[in-house]
């Protein structure tokens, strides 16, 4: 299977902070960016491993929907999110962007 590129978007809510996955509209949170991103890597992980299991590969990517999309548009990239962090071996790269206000 060929690595995938996904993007992810990081924004503010509340009192934590989200890391939303778009090609799979995976969505995870923490008191850092670094930690909700930490956590959606996990999820995708899971989600992968467990489509890789049950041969439900046809379902693995569910893009979210169009206004986060948009939010990536307007979003500044941030490549110093993902340094340091593992990635999954179905992810090749993760394209990291904040989004402000």
């Amino acid at each position: 299977m060929k690595p995938l590129m996904v993007h992810t978007i990081f924004y503010p809510e509340d009192d934590h902070y989200v890391a939303h996955c778009l090609e799979f509209d995976l969505v995870a949170q923490g008191d850092s960016v670094g930690e909700s991103f930490q956590n959606l890597l996990d999820a995708i992980e899971l989600q992968t491993a467990y489509a890789l299991e049950t041969g439900d590969l046809e379902n693995l990517i569910q893009p979210a929907p169009p206004e986060f999309w948009r939010m990536l548009l307007k979003s500044e990239d941030n490549p110093e999110l993902s340094r340091g962090l593992r990635l999954p071996r179905i992810l090749s790269n993760t394209e990291c962007s904040v989004v402000y206000g």
